[in-house]
């Protein structure tokens, strides 16, 4: 269902969600390649998606990080649209299945939007110009990591703003 409605939203162009549908597709296809990687290697991984000189759109070839983080140098070959990364393996210890502060703050920090994939396989985009985070589709639309436990993280609602968002994170902070 909630395909359907990110669909709906991308085709009556609503400044609410990505610029276009090939944007969305292109962060999915990238996703859903890294989940595998990102959780057997147990880290994050992070690129950009944007127009290259022939105008398609494209995702940068992706930048491990570490276990809580990862930074992609800005690509200068092609037109950024959005960053994308990874949440890394399921980890008790952590809050998995919503973007971060840090993430959204990241994004509006560089005026680009944003998408997470997380370990129960869920797709968020984050519009950094409205600071609130959608959840394009839930658990189990991207791989899932095999250690996943839903409901860990209680609720989880599909829409966030910036200030629901770390009400609902408060001071959870990732374990060392």
């Amino acid at each position: 269902m909630r395909h359907f409605i990110a669909i709906a939203i991308l085709a009556a162009g609503t400044p609410a969600m990505a610029q276009d549908a090939a944007e969305l597709v292109v962060a999915k296809e990238v996703l859903t390649r890294l989940q595998p990687l990102s959780f057997e290697k147990r880290r994050e991984y992070c690129g950009y998606v944007g127009y290259n000189a022939d105008g398609i759109m494209i995702a940068t070839k992706p930048v491990a990080g570490d276990q809580a983080s990862c930074g992609a140098p800005f690509p200068r070959d092609i037109a950024v649209t959005a960053s994308y990364h990874t949440h890394g393996d399921f980890d008790a210890g952590y809050f998995n299945e919503v973007p971060s502060v840090v993430d959204m703050e990241g994004d509006a920090e560089f005026y680009m939007n944003g998408y997470v994939s997380t370990p129960g396989g869920r797709m968020w985009f984050i519009d950094s110009r409205l600071l609130v985070a959608y959840q394009v589709c839930g658990i189990g639309c991207l791989p899932t990591a095999l250690g996943f436990q839903k409901g860990k993280d209680g609720d989880i609602a599909d829409v966030y703003g910036y200030d629901a968002l770390r009400e609902k994170l408060g001071n959870y902070t990732r374990s060392p």
